[in-house]
């Protein structure tokens, strides 16, 4: 990925990250300033969300459920059933007790140059196989280059400078609030606490710290930078402090060839071209320019550079150890960041994970998967106390505080199927690796989900179905009999899904790991209560128990087609008439929405077998990207990239139904290609070539 100038916006600068720490450097030849976080940056703290009145007042809101009285109950949730205090502030958590995802600073370098005179031959670029960063550019007849990296195997940031010339320089480190900043001789250091906003509890602290190497050689510039949070240290300093001096024992060349083994024992196990744009790609084209000829020409390198883009960023923006990926990945660039750059439970959270197991980085699953864990006791609380159930629940925000409670606003904070939903991420890993070990680990979580839907589900009147109640479809509401706006309903299409889904894993996992016979069968007989699938009189998908008018037809989300993507309890050996109602009710939402909604239509239409329509999802998706192919909410969210490079996968390898199907979703412009290392279902892997859309080598192993 090339550029032609420095990055005019935040959006344009190229993302660095190890899973830790990161920096967005804008490539400025005279004053350089670098974005840098710390994913573990949290400010808040954990506090008691729970509301007494909620639980006494969950049977009168299920009674006026039943009686079609949705309106209502939505009425009496607003004004029981939410959570305690502030919750996430309605996005603007930094400074209430649920808190914030936060930049850590700027790291500003000065080379003293005449700011006035003319810079030529301006190239800017990020090596997708070495996760290295350059910048080169000629001034005043000397020619400047600089390097950057982040290193997974020893958590620092390297940035190097050299020149056929004398480098002058000077650099700080600054934060808007809450930081005080100390400059010596070699370093600057940047430390401070974020506020907890819980009376009595101590608020975050961090450390950063710039360190210049010393060198005789005045050709040459080096700055190590590392930092740490009290959530990973108790002593960040000293974290830092070590961290940096070991650096330094290693030398340039040593952390260089340990940060490129590390990170390319990842990125390399998966290979992609296709209409062999990778031979045939000019190296001297920018980004910009590839983007105008995918767009004008359908060139094939922007989808192959956009599909290992998103292995990029997720290798970079997750570590085994540490938090997984937020709303905005492991970069921010304000205080307040967008939605707290929090956990988002009905979309977000889990399609940043939709590249793990498919795109061969299984193992950067686990971070969330220790994450629902942790949620666990949380969530417990939550459970009682909200519905006097066992087991355990999350709803639609969560932060690493373990805020677990229903959202401020019923019309999206009601959704409590996000603990299904993490916890069909355990059980995919293990779709995938096969690993009993790990299965043992995680079936406790598990099943504790699936006891509390079995403790919470109440039959509905008309049918004697079993259902959630209340409840919503993610964000989307339906206009009553009175036209008043709803959100609030039983058991939306949803969440019978994905409670299926749930349901049907935890009673597999109890088949294999021979324990718990009896609560497996009592989820499948439970099972048979359930709502179907109901198809209207216009042939799409139902989104709620009855055929309500939607306040918005095109919505960005699409959450009753849960089934047919990321699952797969619609496919078309299973249930061929309900793949057409998906087609009807992909058509009905029409090809537009925010980024990740466009990502996830991808993924619909590749599953549908159709892929010159996720073809075109793909150009949609591309089009509305920033400069640097952040994806574009707007503001920018990384669920839709990590959405996109899952989608790619879908359209060349599929393991449904145990089966694989190969090129089940070829667009018609993909004329030839190779992939090597996709994974599939069973712990196996999968390579091809195709030629004239048809295979003409295929080994899965």
């Amino acid at each position: 990925m090339s550029f032609d100038s420095p990055a005019e916006i935040w959006e344009a600068c190229i993302p660095l990250g190890n899973g830790h720490i990161g920096m967005m450097p804008d490539g400025n030849p005279f004053l350089e300033a670098i974005t840098l976080n710390d994913i573990t940056l949290w400010s808040g703290a954990p506090s008691d969300d729970s509301n007494p009145m909620a639980k006494e007042s969950l049977p009168n809101i299920q009674q006026l459920l039943k009686e079609g009285k949705n309106y209502e109950a939505q009425q009496l949730m607003y004004e029981t059933f939410v959570c305690g205090g502030q919750g996430s502030g309605h996005g603007q958590g930094a400074n209430v007790p649920f808190g914030c995802y936060q930049m850590l600073g700027t790291l500003t370098i000065d080379f003293d140059l005449d700011s006035s005179s003319v810079v030529s031959d301006y190239h800017r670029s990020l090596h997708l196989g070495s996760a290295t960063s350059t910048v080169e550019y000629a001034f005043d007849n000397h020619h400047y280059t600089r390097e950057y990296f982040i290193s997974r195997e020893d958590d620092v940031a390297v940035v190097r400078m050299t020149a056929d010339t004398t480098i002058r320089l000077d650099f700080h480190l600054e934060r808007p609030e809450n930081a005080e900043t100390i400059r010596t001789e070699n370093s600057a250091i940047l430390k401070g606490q974020l506020p907890s906003n819980v009376e009595g509890v101590e608020g975050m602290r961090f450390f950063a710290k710039v360190h210049q190497v010393p060198s005789d050689d005045s050709t040459t510039v080096t700055l190590l930078f590392s930092a740490a949070t009290s959530y990973l240290s108790n002593d960040p300093e000293q974290y830092v402090n070590e961290t940096i001096d070991k650096a330094l024992g290693l030398g340039y060349e040593q952390l260089y060839q340990r940060h490129l083994d590390s990170y390319c024992e990842l990125y390399d196990r998966v290979e992609l071209d296709i209409n062999d744009a990778l031979k045939n790609d000019n190296h001297e084209m920018t980004l910009q320019e590839h983007w105008e000829d995918f767009l004008e020409n359908d060139d094939a390198w922007l989808p192959v550079c956009y599909f290992q883009y998103g292995r990029y960023l997720l290798i970079s923006a997750t570590r085994e150890d540490l938090l997984p990926p937020n709303l905005q990945g492991l970069w921010a660039n304000t205080i307040q960041t967008p939605w707290n750059g929090d956990y988002h439970l009905n979309i977000n959270v889990e399609m940043n994970h939709w590249p793990c197991e498919v795109c061969n980085l299984s193992e950067l699953h686990l971070p969330l998967i220790h994450f629902t864990e942790e949620l666990v006791a949380s969530g417990k609380k939550t459970a009682r106390d909200f519905y006097g159930a066992r087991g355990w629940t999350a709803h639609v925000v969560c932060n690493p505080w373990g805020f677990t409670a229903p959202g401020e606003h019923p019309s999206w904070g009601a959704t409590n199927t996000g603990v299904a939903w993490l916890a069909l991420h355990a059980w995919q890993h293990f779709q995938f690796s096969l690993d009993t070990a790990f299965l043992c680990e995680v079936y406790p979580m598990m099943k504790e989900a699936a006891q509390f839907f079995l403790d919470i589900m109440i039959e509905e009147p008309e049918h004697g179905w079993l259902v959630t109640a209340p409840t919503t479809s993610p964000e989307n509401a339906f206009y009553d009999d009175d036209d008043n706006a709803v959100s609030v309903c039983m058991g939306s299409t949803m969440d019978v899904q994905i409670i299926s889904e749930l349901f049907d894993a935890v009673a597999e996992a109890s088949g294999i790991l021979d324990t718990d016979t009896a609560f497996a069968n009592s989820l499948l007989t439970a099972k048979l209560r359930f709502p179907p699938m109901q198809v209207s009189e216009q042939g799409y998908l139902m989104e709620w128990l009855k055929d309500y008018r939607e306040v918005e037809p095109q919505h960005r989300h699409v959450s009753h087609l849960f089934g047919l993507c990321p699952v797969t309890s619609i496919t078309k050996d299973k249930t061929p008439e309900l793949m057409d109602a998906c087609r009807e009710t992909l058509k009905r939402r029409g090809d537009e929405g925010t980024g990740w909604s466009r990502a996830w239509k991808i993924c619909f239409w590749a599953r549908l077998g159709d892929g010159n329509h996720a073809y075109l999802l793909l150009r949609n998706l591309v089009k509305t990207s920033y400069p640097n192919l952040f994806c574009a909410h707007p503001p920018f969210q990384i669920d839709g990239n990590f959405g996109g490079t899952a989608g790619i996968a879908e359209m060349l390898v599929q393991s449904h139904d145990d089966k694989v199907e190969v090129l089940p979703a070829l667009p018609s412009s993909w004329k030839s290609g190779h992939f090597k290392g996709i994974r599939v279902k069973g712990n196996k892997t999968v390579e091809c070539e195709w030629k004239d859309q048809k295979i003409t080598h295929l080994i899965i192993q």
